[in-house]
């Protein structure tokens, strides 16, 4: 009864879009949420091209329903100085003596395996393919539209959504500011996007002609109602899946989820080096005592790796990067699955096409 025209492009039954979260979303995530009705993604930015095939194969093995599979589009390569390095370590430096860690003795290296993990998705023919951080170049924007899979991006303003579209967009994700994670601004410099999505989603659904997914947010059926009124053809939601079962995301960060003791999520450039909303801790703090000597993306990303996965290991969540949007506080205890339902029946309740029993 909520079919639409991007239900119908997409096969898919409800217009739900579990949203691919490269840090969290797992296969099993995905198989929940496209076994139940919804858009299951795969976020594959950090996996190696084995790994994304490993969980393509195990996707397909146990449903045959779409699925989407996003990466990031690559950064900009840099040159980075000792000096640079020196000056991002200071604020780690600390935190890596009390993790019983040594200082790295060299600039973080930065291995671009963007091209081996699309020829992945065209190898396996992935019929929807999404990028996070604008689009590649056109050679591989061209090789996606060639192999017949739908080409998703992401917006945050509708300037964005314009040339999106331009490129080769099939289906545009309008990202407003109250998301969590990292936001799809298309240059690392950028400043995160202040609009907010319930006046992003007519600004971009009036800039172009494909359809557009809201993202930001998005916590239950009452903001998904509200997102497809204002022409969206479904929303994406990716902090309500966050404290699942089949959530990689660490126990403890589920626990100040469905705690509600997480706090209000702020932006970060601290962790990766890129804009990203998250829940504030120790580590965010620190290192955003000195901005201006962050790295930029991916390498602040590297350099703080091996201390968010020693304090992941040891229960340390004040050294943990813990994504979060807005509607962190209404986090819900449940599997994927049941998640896709409950979202379901409650839209359906929001829109006016079922009444309260």
């Amino acid at each position: 009864m909520m079919q639409n025209a991007l239900t119908d492009l997409l096969g898919i039954e409800h217009p739900i879009i579990q949203a691919p979260m490269a840090s969290a979303a797992t296969p099993e995530m995905v198989i929940a949420a496209s076994e139940a009705g919804a858009l299951g993604s795969l976020g594959a930015a950090y996996m190696s091209p084995d790994e994304i095939r490993s969980s393509i194969h195990q996707i397909r093995r146990a449903t045959i329903r779409p699925f989407q599979v996003n990466l990031f589009s690559p950064p900009e390569p840099r040159k980075l100085s000792d000096s640079d390095v020196g000056r991002a370590m200071e604020p780690l430096r600390a935190i890596r003596q009390e993790l019983d860690l040594t200082e790295p003795n060299e600039v973080p290296q930065f291995k671009d395996q963007f091209l081996a993990q699309l020829k992945v998705l065209l190898e396996e023919n992935i019929s929807i393919i999404g990028f996070h951080f604008g689009l590649p170049e056109t050679e591989e924007v061209e090789q996606v539209k060639a192999s017949g899979a739908l080409l998703i991006g992401c917006a945050t303003r509708p300037s964005d959504a314009v040339i999106l579209e331009q490129s080769g967009a099939d289906i545009i994700v309008a990202q407003g500011f109250e998301a969590g994670g990292h936001q799809g601004t298309f240059i690392a410099a950028e400043e995160p996007s202040t609009i907010g999505l319930m006046s992003l989603i007519p600004q971009i659904v009036d800039a172009v002609s494909v359809p557009v997914i809201a993202a930001g947010g998005l916590m239950d059926g009452r903001g998904l109602a509200a997102a497809l009124a204002l022409g969206a053809g479904a929303g994406q939601l990716g902090t309500a899946f966050l404290a699942t079962q089949e959530s990689k995301a660490h126990d403890l960060h589920k626990k100040l989820l469905l705690e509600r003791k997480g706090g209000v999520p702020r932006f970060t450039r601290a962790f990766s080096g890129r804009p990203a909303r998250g829940i504030v801790n120790r580590m965010m703090e620190d290192i955003e005592k000195t901005p201006n000597a962050i790295l930029p993306f991916p390498y602040q990303h590297i350099l703080t790796s091996e201390i968010r996965a020693v304090a992941a290991k040891t229960n340390k969540p004040e050294f943990l990067s813990m994504w979060a949007g807005q509607g962190a506080n209404m986090v819900r205890n449940m599997s994927t699955g049941e998640m896709v339902r409950v979202l379901a029946k409650e839209l359906e309740i929001a829109s006016g096409i079922q009444r309260v029993v």
